[in-house]
């Protein structure tokens, strides 16, 4: 019972550094169930009807995260518990000199532990249930989704895997400390406070050489970010260069660290009209101690909030690029191709058999019958001699294009090229045009073509571009294929194959009203199989729910991991500066008998406190400088998706606000402590 007391005791005691450590336990918590209870919101259910389709891939990938997310906890609290203690030893030395054994002290740790577990599970578990319904109240307005069917509902799923994930965490905590303590020896923890050893990176002239060294790799870090379009086109060095920067991104800001940290008590006394103006000097050699000893988790930190701004900013950039773009190419409320069944008998794509494709396009008009106000149909050849499109433009390339060209007449492109707001093509006799999607990424030798298209030959006959440049766009709604376009009159006298049919509807009232419906019974139109033919088909709906549910599984999980890494990378800054402080708190004492006003002081300790957490968010945000134009090529390279501003800085806003936050807890637990010196 004395063991219970005491360790109680402790806890209100040490107030200031178990309220950050408790704060950011029970944020974890709260994050753990709100995500976790996703599944069990009236939302999501409604996401699923509205969808067509269970978001099974979603949650699924959730159970992935929770596993790496409970593992990335667990060591955040072991590296918490061990600074705690760091900063008890004297204490403990002093339990042990009153005759206290190693195991009392190792049960008076147990139950602190226990103490600070059970109050964030239980806070954290309620604050859990209030953020999912402000994440539910979040997505469904950012899906545009009927929130007034939201109702609070509390996922006991979501309890049950929080409570196992969480009590595993605890435990190994409790072990750790055990074993932290047993190993301990009297001396040390008597002479911890004493210990202050100099690093060999501290060194004025190693801190240059380090300072040095960082800015050259990130310089050559950030101009591989900043000429991802030129880097990324070599296929053999390209992936390995930026593999290579990420890692130099990373070393470089641990030498820059170490660099910072080693020169400021050298180069800031130099300035001698600042440096003995009222505390400055007292408030540098304070923060430089600090630096010194917390480099390493300064430029973790760092790392992280520049890794959970990135995260969030392409999530939701993903989020809007998903939808605009993917539906930017499904002008039809229904596209419908028909292509030949491949025949082993037959090298390459066997001809189509007219007959059987009319047949099922029949049949396609038949099921649409009532349902439709307006219909643009075109079919395409191929030239059996042409194996892939490099071929046909003369490009000496080993990838890229690969796929044989399709060939269309004038007229038919231009009847579909308004649905996709492209440019009607003037062909006359002789010439062609080039229709292809691109998205700012190809080999260097493939973009010089396209931009300056060369002559030609289809069925043995030269033709001359009939524009400069390609047109870039494209007439189908899924896959990349690239097209030439030729006179009417030209491509029918040409000896082509005819490769395929595609026939796209627009709906009317009576469609648009049935479009779940048409969209997921097409195929029984097709249940005949002596057509011998190939089918596919995209709906408009089909695209819709579908690019939903990748968009919310996109913002969904950078949420879950942007909001996770904040949270964690700030709580230990919060809490290493608290349990630095304590280290230091005499100093304070010694200020306020020399005469030091309570208002310099404050004002000293806000000051060291402010640089502490601005420090590593600037190095964050100075990487995200770079790294938003890595994000906006290799979205453009992925999709075509353009980067928004707006939605960048609302997240850098959020962070900033949350290492306010976290800046004022930790200054006002600080003041307090040294109010009470």
């Amino acid at each position: 019972m004395m063991s219970v007391k005491l360790a109680f005791g402790n806890v209100k005691k040490s107030i200031g550094s178990f309220l950050v450590y408790f704060v950011t336990l029970a944020l974890g918590v709260a994050m753990f169930y709100a995500f976790n209870a996703l599944q069990d919101q009236s939302l999501f259910k409604y996401f699923e009807e509205s969808y067509a389709q269970r978001l099974s891939i979603l949650f699924d990938t959730l159970g992935g995260l929770n596993k790496f997310i409970a593992f990335i906890f667990g060591l955040i609290i072991l590296y918490a518990t061990s600074y705690l203690l760091r900063k008890r030893k004297k204490e403990f030395g002093l339990y042990m000199i009153l005759g206290m054994d190693k195991l009392k002290i190792s049960t008076i740790l147990v139950l602190e532990t226990f103490f600070i577990g059970l109050f964030s599970l239980v806070v954290g578990i309620v604050l859990g249930i209030g953020l999912s319904q402000l994440i539910n109240i979040f997505l469904g307005h950012l899906f545009v989704a009927d929130i007034s069917r939201l109702t609070l509902s509390i996922s006991m799923h979501a309890i049950v895997q929080t409570l196992i994930n969480f009590g595993i965490i605890y435990l190994v905590a409790m072990v750790f400390s055990v074993i932290l303590m047993n190993r301990a020896k009297l001396i040390d923890l008597l002479k911890a406070s004493q210990q202050n050893e100099k690093s060999w990176w501290q060194k004025p002239w190693i801190g240059t050489l380090l300072f040095i060294l960082g800015l050259a790799i990130l310089t050559w870090s950030y101009y591989i970010a900043t000429h991802l379009m030129d880097v990324i086109i070599d296929l053999q060095w390209g992936p390995k260069f930026i593999l290579y920067s990420i890692f130099g991104g990373i070393s470089g800001t641990y030498f820059t660290f170490m660099g910072i940290a080693a020169f400021i008590p050298v180069i800031l006394p130099k300035f001698k009209g600042f440096y003995y103006r009222k505390l400055h000097s007292f408030g540098i050699r304070q923060f430089s101690t600090q630096l010194a000893k917390s480099v390493f988790s300064l430029a973790t930190i760092c790392l992280l909030q520049f890794f959970a701004i990135g995260i969030l900013v392409a999530s939701f950039n993903l989020k809007n690029g998903i939808g605009e773009r993917g539906l930017a190419n499904v002008p039809f409320d229904f596209q419908f191709s028909v292509t030949q069944e491949p025949d082993e008998n037959v090298e390459g794509q066997p001809a189509l058999i007219e007959k059987n494709a009319d047949e099922a396009i029949a049949r396609n008009q038949a099921y649409f019958k009532g349902m439709k106000k307006k219909e643009v149909e075109y079919e395409y050849y191929i030239d059996p001699k042409i194996d892939n499109t490099i071929e046909l433009l003369g490009i000496s390339v080993e990838k890229g294009l690969i796929a044989p060209p399709i060939i269309i007449n004038q007229t038919q492109y231009n009847q579909m090229a308004p649905y996709y707001h492209l440019a009607k093509a003037d062909v006359k006799p002789g010439e062609y045009a080039f229709l292809m999607q691109f998205n700012g990424f190809s080999d260097k030798a493939i973009e010089d073509k396209l931009m300056d298209l060369p002559k030609i030959k289809v069925a043995n006959q030269t033709f001359t571009p009939s524009q400069t440049k390609f047109i870039d766009g494209t007439i189908q709604t899924s896959g990349y294929d690239t097209f030439v376009i030729l006179n009417d009159a030209d491509l029918k006298q040409l000896p082509l194959q005819l490769a395929g049919k595609v026939i796209s509807t627009l709906y009317n009232a009576e469609g648009k009203r049935h479009e779940k419906e048409l969209a997921k019974n097409w195929e029984k139109m097709l249940s005949k199989k002596e057509l011998h033919l190939n089918y596919s088909a995209q709906s408009q709906y089909s695209t819709k729910t579908s690019l939903a549910s990748d968009s919310l599984m996109v913002t969904v999980v950078g949420m879950y991991l942007g909001i996770f890494f904040l949270i964690a990378a700030i709580g230990i800054l919060a809490l290493k500066s608290l349990v630095d402080f304590e280290k230091h708190q005499q100093n304070y004492r010694i200020l306020r008998q020399l005469g030091a006003s309570e208002q310099m002081i404050q004002k000293s300790l806000f000051n060291q406190v402010a640089i502490f957490f601005i420090l590593p968010l600037v190095g964050a945000l100075f990487h995200m400088i770079f790294g938003l134009k890595f994000t906006k090529d290799y979205m453009m390279i992925g999709g075509g998706f353009e980067l928004s501003l707006q939605q960048t800085g609302w997240v850098i806003g959020f962070v900033i606000m949350i290492n306010a936050i976290y800046l004022m807890i930790t200054y006002l637990m600080n003041r307090m402590a040294v109010k009470e010196i």
